[in-house]
């Protein structure tokens, strides 16, 4: 089995979910590892935070490229601290992504909690051209509905590292239809994340099945990647960590999923896509 998962939290997090020595159960194992920034830090203190987190990151680069292909990326753009030439700082440190909010307000714009009908801020659409221009991807995770337009216009391929299908579970982190069919034409990527609270029901195998049989309905199935969350949300116990993907994918195939479509949902389209 080969994995490419586009989000955890390990770097700032520890519940278990990620080990290096699980790692070794696939045949390829790559990994965006997040550095996450909370919204309680502003300007220079989130600046900074993320500094820190990013060196302790790199001098643990060696022994975690042992166990899988490490990439790195910023959740919460508040680490930009308003300061555009701080995205040449995180593209000289190999940040692949930047999840332009979370939950609250930034310098970039709104996350899905604000309540904020207002789309994109001006530096928040400088920093997307400018992310754009450097070859880091905007990450519509956690962004507002207006902000995620406001992001489609530029016509890009749409990453949304960790998300689920509101159709199929009504929740303000998770992405309507008409998200996600602009993501398909956008020819971007869609994580399907294994938060319990976005997959809804009991959050196991067969909700994970729900909200896959939604995407591939849509005609996402060349779109559509793993995006566990882990180490940053509770996940049902039979989901909860890297050596569990091994039975969720066996349970999807009896639940009548292809090979084909599988190899797509863990490697394949993220692989391609990064």
């Amino acid at each position: 089995m080969r994995v490419f998962d586009l989000h955890c939290d390990t770097l700032t997090t520890k519940m278990g979910h990620i080990s290096l020595e699980h790692g070794k159960l696939f045949e390829q194992w790559a990994q965006l590892w997040a550095i996450f920034v909370p919204d309680t830090l502003q300007g220079q203190a989130a600046a900074d935070y993320f500094d820190r987190i990013a060196a302790q990151y790199h001098t643990q680069l060696g022994e975690i490229s042992q166990s899988c292909t490490p990439l790195l990326t910023l959740e919460n753009g508040n680490a930009l601290a308003g300061d555009l030439a701080r995205l040449d700082h995180m593209h000289a440190l190999s940040v692949r992504a930047i999840t332009l909010t979370w939950n609250g307000e930034n310098e970039l714009g709104y996350g899905c909690r604000t309540g904020s009908a207002q789309g994109l801020k001006p530096f928040g659409k400088q920093a997307v051209q400018r992310m754009i221009e450097l070859g880091i991807h905007p990450d519509v995770s956690h962004l507002n509905p207006a902000g995620f337009w406001d992001v489609a216009q530029f016509g890009k391929p749409i990453l949304a590292t960790h998300s689920c299908c509101a159709a199929v579970q009504q929740h303000q982190r998770n992405l309507n239809d008409e998200q996600l069919r602009t993501i398909f034409a956008s020819g971007g990527l869609v994580g399907l994340c294994l938060c319990q609270e976005f997959l809804g029901g009991a959050g196991d195998a067969q909700a994970v099945a729900h909200h896959l049989a939604h995407i591939l309905a849509l005609g996402g199935e060349d779109c559509i990647a793993l995006g566990s969350d882990f180490d940053g949300c509770t996940i049902h116990e039979s989901l909860a960590g890297l050596d569990k993907l091994l039975q969720l994918q066996h349970d999807l195939t009896q639940l009548g999923f292809s090979e084909n479509t599988l190899a797509k949902f863990f490697w394949h389209n993220a692989s391609r896509f990064f």
